[in-house]
């Protein structure tokens, strides 16, 4: 409704977000996962995660700002909460937003960027 066409969230390798990894995938919609661990990485990939990223890689930021480029995310989900992960997603979507921008703008690029903090457990059963 927002006009959002990818996504990218936090603690992925987790039940939930291996739960939005199939819908992404069933849906079409490209996903950007972030995990801590390479183990992580290897698991989401094997499920079929296209673009996933290792926030403990000396090259998290390099990595973040490809997969956020060949995506167009901007919407993510932090199910982390705290620390400078959400900042680190947002100044990433605008630094791709606006990377083809000529002169001054006051504003940033013109795309909407939001990032939602997300708490609680998925009961099962």
């Amino acid at each position: 409704m927002e006009g959002h066409t990818a996504l990218v969230h936090t603690a992925a390798a987790s039940s939930l977000g291996i739960m939005l990894n199939k819908v992404c995938i069933k849906e079409g919609v490209p996903l950007v996962n972030i995990v801590r661990k390479q183990e992580q990485v290897d698991l989401l990939t094997k499920l079929g995660a296209k673009f996933v990223v290792n926030s403990s890689s000396e090259s998290f930021k390099k990595d973040l700002y490809k997969a956020i480029d060949a995506t167009g995310a901007t919407l993510a989900f932090d199910a982390i909460g705290g620390g400078e992960l959400a900042g680190d997603i947002l100044a990433t979507m605008e630094a791709v937003g606006s990377k083809d921008a000529t002169g001054f703008n006051t504003y940033g690029s013109v795309d909407n960027k939001q990032a939602h903090f997300i708490r609680g457990r998925v009961m099962v059963g």
